[in-house]
């Protein structure tokens, strides 16, 4: 009986792993302070409060320098001229998932999403997941 619940257990991870689906379990949370929580959590609203506020230029600014390269100021520009500012967006939360990653969890209206904080020569980056709709940073 035990030599059959571990096979079947070995099957699940096994096709869990093999299915191609993103994984988000890997993510290992890291404690902090909570200065270093407040500071990543100030990067975050200062990011977002200017995406809501019209200010994408100075938003794109705060963006890693592989996410410029990804996106350039143009055309992150360009777009979001087209979506009126004043929704405002709620930081949901911060988790450090290592001593120089983070995650923000952040609600724009009815839309909700992730983005991450990268700590680049000293500094919290903003590395945003998708930046091809109004609702997304």
């Amino acid at each position: 009986m035990r030599t059959l619940v571990c096979l079947a257990l070995t099957g699940v991870v096994v096709a869990g792993c093999a299915s191609g689906e993103p994984d988000h379990s890997h993510h290992q949370h890291h404690s902090m302070t909570a200065e270093d929580a407040a500071r990543l959590r100030g990067v975050a609203t200062t990011y977002l409060g200017l995406l809501s506020g019209g200010d994408p230029t100075t938003a794109w600014d705060m963006w890693t320098a592989e996410a410029q390269r990804r996106d350039p100021r143009e055309a992150f520009v360009d777009r979001l001229a087209h979506c009126g500012p004043g929704v405002p967006y709620e930081v949901l939360g911060v988790v450090a998932d290592g001593p120089d990653l983070a995650r923000v969890a952040w609600r724009h209206g009815e839309r909700t999403g992730e983005h991450l904080l990268r700590l680049r020569d000293g500094q919290w980056r903003v590395d945003p997941v998708d930046t091809t709709t109004c609702g997304a940073p």
